[in-house]
Order: structure tokens, then sequence, then C-alpha cells
């Protein structure tokens, strides 16, 4: 289900006694290596909430051609998947070392048991307890995004 910032304190309401992870990312050129990082996020808990970052964010962070797809397509298709409760497209243009209001927000409604990454993410490191981080190893069997957009250009399998 595609949500808005205010559905999150219905999310806890909801699934009370579940276990509630929430996780981000861009999920652009959705592919393998995003599935199995979402399935391991799964393992972590019950219920997995996406904060996708919106098109706004990912051009501060990747630059000015991506994303390839657009936020509502990539939150359709994150949403299609039976790894994925929830999906939240984030509204944030700030770069990634800076904290947007909106995050705290979101942790505040959702209080999500665990913040599942696979890697630092300055948004909630000094909002959320340490204990409520879980970082995942980066698994190298599949392409990034970046990588696969590399190979198109260079027209590589």
């Amino acid at each position: 289900m595609i949500i808005t910032i205010d559905d999150f304190a219905n999310i806890r309401a909801r699934h009370s006694g579940k276990r509630i992870v929430l996780t981000s990312g861009t999920f652009d050129l959705l592919h393998a290596g995003h599935l199995n990082y979402l399935e391991q996020v799964k393992q972590h808990g019950d219920i997995v909430v996406v904060m996708l970052s919106g098109d706004k964010r990912v051009k501060t962070r990747k630059g000015s051609s991506r994303p390839i797809i657009s936020e509502s397509e990539r939150a359709r298709l994150l949403d299609a998947l039976k790894t994925v409760d929830y999906v939240f497209i984030d509204p944030s243009e700030l770069s990634p070392n800076e904290i947007d209001p909106i995050h705290a927000q979101i942790l505040d409604k959702l209080q999500p048991d665990y913040y599942v990454t696979d890697g630092p993410d300055q948004r909630f490191i000094n909002l959320l307890d340490k204990s409520k981080f879980i970082i995942l190893k980066r698994m190298n069997s599949s392409p990034s995004t970046t990588e696969i957009i590399g190979r198109i250009r260079k027209g590589e399998q």
C-alpha cells in the first residue's frame, strides 16, 4: 500500500504486536539486488515499510539524469512486491548530510522496531537508539543500478 505521512500512526495501531521494520532507498531500475536486499530486510520484521527517495532527492544525490523511473512508478513497483507492506515517497530534497524534520515525524508516528539499511544513514543516526539499527552487508552478486546504467550506455550485457 502506498501511504502518506498521515498514515504512519495507523500502521503501528493496525499491526499491534508485530515487528515493524523501516528501510529506505532509491530503487531505480528495480533489479535482483533490490529483491535480495528487501528479502533480507523482511527477515528482521513482520511488516516492512519502505521510505522511497523522491525524484528531487534522487536528483540531488545522484545527478540530473536520475532517477530513470519516476517516484510514482517506483512506488507502484515496490508496492507489488510480496516483501513490501507499505511504501512512502520521501518528499525531502536535502542532501544526504542534511536532516529534514519530516524524518523525525516519521519515526515518532511509526515507532519502528528496527531501521534496516545497507550503510550509514545520517537521516536517522541521531534520531534512533543504536540498538534499533540493523546494517546489512552488501551482496556483490548483482550489479547496482548505476552499474546497469553504465552497461546500457556502453552497449554491454
